[in-house]
């Protein structure tokens, strides 16, 4: 068993109002020093399988039909770890 880490994202064409909202609240706070912020989020599963090609198939699977919205999306994913079992 393998633990995913999965990053989905927004297109970098697709403009981020999160992001933006932040970014104000960020300078509102004094700091200049942090620009272009991008807002996404991370899912984290964990799969019963050790084959990489099965697993790979899956993610992608799942994520292009459930847990990203790939018109607007991009996703990436890592096999973090083994679960023990």
């Amino acid at each position: 068993m393998k633990k995913i880490e999965l990053i989905v994202t927004l297109q970098p064409q697709v403009l981020d109002t999160q992001g933006e909202a932040l970014n104000r609240a960020v300078h509102e706070l004094g700091h200049e020093e942090i620009n272009d912020i991008r807002v996404g989020k991370v899912l984290y599963f964990d799969i019963d399988e050790t084959d990489e090609t099965k697993i790979d198939e899956s993610v992608r699977r799942l994520s292009e039909k459930l847990f990203a919205n790939t018109v607007i999306e991009t996703y990436s994913y890592t096999i973090i770890d083994e679960v023990a079992e």
